[in-house]
């Protein structure tokens, strides 16, 4: 059995190493006790010996300095980065969860509707960095990660270049992974620019949705020219009763020639969203709802049919719905959440520490309470007023 030395190690005097969560190209991933402040974080360790390669070493620091110009709920945040006694570290907000690649191949394809909302949340982080100039050039299910709330987190950065970046490597070396990598990436990784993350984002919709990537089988070579020569395959095909647009939308994500795809992540998101709305069919009108704060008067309109009421901590990247002020400091981070059943709007505790009242009573966690007009709530101390109108 191994032993992996690092285990128990402090890094610059305040970040313990307590457990190991994976490996790379570049190092490997811990989970890390912050000493000081009693979080825990992920740390990135760059495996020693490449310290003594310029080449890894320089693509090890551009990641920690991308990282740090990068501030999008869909990008891993960085926390810390630096050198301790030769051992080069980069300190990430820990996202309880797992990757993509790790429900694909547990659990099979995806049902089409999560899928999407998944990917769509990546897009998202691909337009943060789109818009500062910074291409990932490495998107794959397994750089993107789930949290335990259903909330997506591009994440490593090793490959990644900006704008601003000077050049690393000689412009004909290979840096991707075969299966996610677009045409002109392979040719060229100088080349790849936003539609390369796109054309690899339609290719980890494709495998969210059937189980395996559009193209496989045989060597790297082989799976390199089935993406320069074979056809995008049906999505229709294996969802019968998919609007015909989306294979309209994997053909142009995921067409051969950077011109003829997405050409920003705006455009791509906006075409997914047309094809998940279409999917959904219409949506019925909610009834129109507030919550309002007794003590100062603050109202919220409920516009969404799941909505958390809590109390926001960006270090821990919690951001309700409901943020409401409360100097009693019993609002919990994640307390209650509103949502809406067939037209029909509930309250439901999340299971916080001073409990959720509607008129007074208790409720149990987890279970979904229907409201009616001026019932009244308690979060803690917290009295609010539901309201109908």
């Amino acid at each position: 059995m191994s032993i992996n030395l690092h285990i128990g190690r402090i890094i610059n005097g305040r970040y313990k190493l307590i457990d190991e969560r994976g490996s790379g190209s570049f190092g490997e991933v811990y989970i890390a006790h912050d000493l000081q402040t009693n979080y825990l974080y992920a740390a990135k360790i760059m495996y020693p010996d490449h310290a003594y390669d310029n080449e890894l070493l320089e693509r090890f620091k551009r990641e920690a300095y991308i990282l740090q110009s990068l501030n999008d709920p869909h990008i891993v945040r960085i926390v810390d980065y630096g050198n301790d006694d030769n051992i080069y570290f980069i300190i990430m907000h820990h996202i309880d969860g797992q990757n993509l690649k790790y429900y694909i191949s547990s659990f099979g394809p995806i049902e089409p509707l999560l899928a999407i909302h998944y990917i769509l949340q990546a897009a998202q982080g691909l337009d943060a960095a789109y818009k500062i100039g910074v291409v990932h050039r490495d998107i794959k299910p397994q750089n993107i990660l789930i949290s335990n709330k259903g909330v997506v987190k591009i994440v490593d950065f090793g490959l990644s270049r900006s704008k601003e970046s000077p050049t690393i490597t000689s412009s004909d070396k290979f840096m991707g992974t075969a299966y996610y990598t677009a045409p002109e990436q392979v040719m060229s990784s100088h080349s790849a620019d936003i539609r390369s993350d796109l054309y690899s984002l339609g290719i980890v919709l494709f495998e969210a949705l059937s189980g395996y990537p559009p193209y496989s089988g045989g060597t790297v070579v082989d799976i390199i020219l089935k993406h320069q020569s074979e056809d995008v395959p049906s999505i229709c095909r294996m969802y019968p009763g998919m609007p015909y647009e989306f294979d309209a939308f994997m053909q142009k994500a995921m067409a051969k020639q950077p011109d003829d795809r997405f050409q920003t992540p705006r455009e791509f998101i906006l075409a997914l969203e047309h094809i998940q709305q279409r999917i959904r069919g219409p949506m019925p009108a909610l009834p129109q709802a507030r919550l309002v704060i007794i003590s100062t008067g603050q109202t919220f309109v409920l516009t969404g049919a799941r909505m958390i009421v809590g109390r926001e901590d960006p270090k821990r990247e919690i951001h309700p719905d409901i943020q409401i002020d409360d100097p009693t400091m019993t609002l919990g981070r994640v307390h209650a959440r509103f949502l809406n059943e067939k037209g029909t709007w509930m309250i439901e505790d999340q299971n916080s520490r001073n409990k959720t009242r509607l008129n007074g009573k208790i409720l149990h966690p987890y279970e979904s309470i229907p409201l009616k007009d001026s019932d009244v709530l308690h979060f803690g101390r917290v009295e609010a007023r539901f309201e109908l109108r």
